[in-house]
């Protein structure tokens, strides 16, 4: 580990998470990041970012798993001191009708998006608190703020990360650890790639800019809020919707 801080990005192998990791890579940070199933995808995500210049390395882990989570940090730290930063990130969506989700669909979704992030937080902020600085940014989506139909766990997950974000920004200003949300609208990944075409333009004609966002969007908003012009900001949310829920 050779740049300036490092940070801990989870769900880093694909999507968004991945990303974020490239971006951060780039911007002189050292990254770790965790997955739980891509195996392939992490081994060449942090190849990539290691040919590029940068130190980048994934640890397989699920987060909903406290215990596991727990004896990773202890390992990180351990090997590294405290992170700089957190990015939660880890999520999935289990669609289904409210009266057609079954408790395994609803607590999946809640463990996963809601649980993995206290986890993470919960194992860390005491090793970060060492540090008087430090910030922590939770991935929302624009489901917490504008309902789409079938995903109440999901909405459910995503709001709740902002309710948190709110109450620890207060708890832990007094310690210089801010915390702030990112809710990304219709962002292009591998995920997106798969809708029909027909299904893509509707969903585009509802985004006054016209165009699906794009991972370094979010990004680069992560970046600044990790970065100097974040330095006042904390208890917020920053959407990243091109215009979507205006």
């Amino acid at each position: 580990m050779t740049t300036k801080k490092w940070v801990l990005v989870t769900g880093g192998a694909r999507g968004i998470g991945a990303g974020i990791v490239r971006w951060l890579t780039h911007a002189g940070y050292s990254v770790a990041f965790t997955y739980l199933s891509s195996d392939d995808a992490a081994i060449a995500l942090a190849l990539e970012c290691a040919c590029e210049g940068g130190w980048c390395r994934g640890f397989r882990c699920d987060m909903s798993d406290d215990d596991a989570v727990s004896k990773l940090c202890d390992a990180l730290c351990a090997e590294f001191s405290p992170p700089y930063a957190i990015i939660n990130n880890a999520g999935i969506t289990r669609d289904s009708l409210i009266f057609m989700m079954s408790q395994e669909k609803w607590r999946e979704v809640i463990s996963t998006n809601l649980d993995s992030a206290y986890n993470l937080i919960h194992a860390l902020v005491p090793k970060m608190i060492e540090n008087q600085d430090g910030c922590i940014v939770n991935i929302s989506s624009v489901t917490a703020l504008k309902g789409n139909s079938g995903q109440a766990n999901y909405g459910a997950s995503k709001a709740a990360l902002i309710g948190m974000s709110k109450s620890l920004a207060v708890e832990l200003g007094r310690f210089n650890i801010r915390i702030n949300v990112v809710a990304p609208g219709l962002i292009e990944t591998e995920m997106t790639d798969k809708i029909p075409e027909p299904q893509k333009k509707k969903m585009i004609s509802n985004v006054p800019l016209g165009c699906l966002g794009s991972v370094e969007d979010v990004s680069r908003m992560i970046e600044f809020l990790l970065g100097a012009g974040g330095r006042y900001v904390t208890g917020q949310t920053f959407v990243v919707d091109g215009g979507l829920i205006a």
